[in-house]
């Protein structure tokens, strides 16, 4: 392999991405606990960040960082027996994360909301990301 290929896969490896899927959680109560705490212990070492949307056994899930780090993530949650009937709605790559601040944020919303940024996410308007990110800052939905 010549240097300048190395070189070239490394800076893909290495591009900001930003990834959400939605699945279908099998997991509640003390053990979601358990899942956040895990989450939060162990991004900020792998460079990710994002936000856990939630709804009535539903995940939407939002991962941002290095793509080699994102995808390793990936792999590891979508091998996790904990999670059923995953569909990946998007990965591309990002100049800037919209979720900096959040090792990983976590939201309850109901189930209009949740189609709605589902579908915003899988039609790939910023939209859907600006919205949660604004929830997270201010605490409301800003319709």
């Amino acid at each position: 392999m010549t240097s300048s290929f190395a070189d070239s896969i490394q800076a893909l490896d290495q591009q900001l991405i930003q990834l959400v899927y939605r699945s279908r959680s099998l997991i509640e109560g003390a053990e979601y606990d358990k899942l956040m705490a895990t989450c939060l212990r162990n991004n900020p070492s792998r460079g990710i960040t994002g936000v856990l949307i939630s709804h009535s056994g539903w995940f939407l899930q939002v991962l941002e960082g290095s793509a080699v780090n994102v995808n390793s993530l990936f792999k590891v949650i979508e091998n996790d027996p904990r999670h059923s009937d995953f569909l990946l709605l998007r990965f591309n790559a990002i100049e800037t994360r919209d979720f900096s601040d959040w090792s990983m944020a976590s939201i309850e919303v109901d189930e209009q909301r949740f189609l709605n940024l589902a579908n915003q996410a899988l039609q790939a308007e910023d939209v859907a990301m600006s919205a949660v990110r604004d929830f997270l800052c201010y605490g409301k939905w800003i319709d």
